[in-house]
């Protein structure tokens, strides 16, 4: 009966998300109401939270029990030598051509989960991320906890973020993160309806929380392994300062900096479901909160 009250519920969310999806905010339109900064329930979604690796390990057990697979990737194939390095809250105009200016530099590629909001604000710089040849994902367009709206206002997000980045790359976005990677069964049925893989991640230093350059380049390195997926954000300094040297160090060490969807394109089965069988390197949140912010 959950499994059917579930699918009633997507169903009436994508339904309805052509209407809601209008407040979008193409150039110059207001956004839809539901969008609203008074909205009861942007006030709880906005407290944004983190969720750690060993909850998002620690759900992908529960998904497990209950026999549930959603379209989602947090590792590579753990048999090649291979990184995908995320930036997540971008486009930034200080940083992001810093960014791409250093990847450039050492031959790295990336993948950059951009919020709709500021893609709408700076669309040369997604641009320039695409014509670098870096994956670019949806992480909504207002950067809010999925898992604190209704099913309809998820929908809207992701539409929402979708069509911004569509317009900009001319096709459509298939990757996505929740932000602080909060996301329940949901979330993930409606990304997934929608087209999206989620992708999660297996490496967290919490530059969110600018705990220094050195730190962030240590906590890196210290976990880096074949497939590994590095969360960090576009719009701290500290991340900045420290890639050079995390570069520097994946490139001695033999590692292939790529993109997600390379990843995806050399992921086995072992370490992925699209909509299949799903297995121990994928993850989904636990109900724990730590942290702040992805």
């Amino acid at each position: 009966m959950r499994r059917f009250t579930g699918l009633c519920v997507l169903g009436l969310a994508l339904a309805a998300v052509v209407t809601v999806s209008r407040g979008a905010k193409p150039a110059g339109r207001e956004p839809s109401i539901l969008f609203n900064d008074k909205d009861k329930y942007w006030v709880s979604a906005k407290e944004m939270v983190h969720r750690s690796i060993p909850d998002l390990l620690e759900q992908h057990q529960s998904e497990l029990r209950r026999g549930l697979a959603h379209a989602k990737l947090m590792r590579g194939n753990p048999d090649l030598r291979e990184v995908a390095i995320t930036f997540d809250d971008g486009p930034h105009p200080k940083y992001t051509p810093k960014i791409l200016a250093i990847l450039k530099q050492y031959n790295a590629k990336a993948t950059f989960f951009v919020v709709g909001e500021m893609a709408e604000k700076y669309p040369y710089l997604v641009r320039a991320e695409l014509a670098a040849g870096h994956s670019v994902g949806n992480h909504t367009y207002h950067h809010v906890d999925l898992t604190q709206i209704p099913p309809v206002y998820i929908a809207a997000e992701l539409k929402a973020c979708g069509q911004v980045l569509s317009r900009i790359g001319k096709k459509p976005p298939h990757l996505f993160r929740p932000p602080g990677g909060d996301y329940n069964d949901e979330v993930a049925q409606v990304a997934e309806a929608l087209g999206y893989i989620t992708v999660l991640w297996t490496n967290d230093p919490g530059d969110y929380a600018s705990p220094g350059t050195d730190v962030i380049e240590t906590r890196v390195i210290d976990k880096i392994s074949n497939g590994s997926i590095i969360l960090i954000h576009d719009g701290i300094r500290q991340t900045i300062d420290a890639l050079p040297s995390i570069l520097k160090y994946l490139q001695s060490q033999g590692y292939e900096t790529v993109t997600v969807d390379q990843m995806l394109a050399h992921a086995s089965q072992d370490s992925r479901t699209l909509g299949s069988k799903p297995t121990p390197p994928l993850a989904r949140p636990a109900s724990n909160r730590t942290g702040r912010r992805a």
